[in-house]
């Protein structure tokens, strides 16, 4: 399940939006002070199905977008969130181990909390759903 967090990030890294962004995985062991940045991670998910012996479950992606405050915040912000919902929603996910997973969908736009008060941002959701087996 967290291989999308590569596949999502590298999506959104070959986007030109981004170029200048540090777009960046929630499991990458990286500086977290470069900006403007664009923050990729899994916040949690459902299981929105059980039938004996599978499982759905429905993974939360969050995309999350930080700059600094100023003149051009807004621009920077309204373009990144224009090229990660064109780009994401409704893309179906190709996972290297033959899992299928449904079309993200877009599921909550916030905005964002930081520590630093010199920083604005917003988080977007998107979720999808896979089956996952048990015993049988």
């Amino acid at each position: 399940m967290l291989v999308l967090e590569s596949l999502i990030a590298s999506r959104l890294r070959a986007l030109t939006a981004f170029v200048g962004w540090q777009v960046r995985e929630g499991c990458d062991d990286v500086s977290r002070i470069s900006l403007p940045a664009v923050d990729v991670r899994m916040s949690g998910a459902s299981v929105t199905q059980v039938r004996k012996p599978s499982a759905s479950v429905q993974p939360e992606w969050a995309v999350t977008f930080v700059v600094k405050r100023g003149d051009s915040a807004a621009q920077q912000l309204d373009a990144a969130f224009a090229a990660v919902i064109g780009d994401l929603h409704n893309w179906r996910p190709s996972d290297p181990s033959g899992r299928g997973w449904t079309d993200l969908q877009l599921a909550r736009v916030q905005p964002a909390d930081f520590a630093d008060v010199a920083l604005v941002g917003y988080e977007i959701t998107f979720t999808t759903v896979a089956v996952f087996n048990g015993q049988t």
